[in-house]
């Protein structure tokens, strides 16, 4: 997000895919200032997944 709004704080509110429990995060840059729930997940798919096929935990 710091390209997109340098130096602002960013209040990022989603539900969780799973249980639909409310998130939310509070962000200047490149740090994270907040997570509601502390104990949320989250998830990011990579693209290079397919290139790592068989050789760990990740895949």
């Amino acid at each position: 997000m710091r390209w997109l709004f340098p130096g602002q704080e960013v209040l990022i509110e989603s539900r969780c895919l799973d249980c639909g429990e409310l998130i939310r995060i509070r962000t200047r840059d490149n740090d994270v200032l907040e997570i509601d729930p502390a104990t949320a997940v989250g998830y990011m798919p990579s693209p290079f997944a397919t290139s790592r096929a068989g050789t760990g935990a990740f895949n």
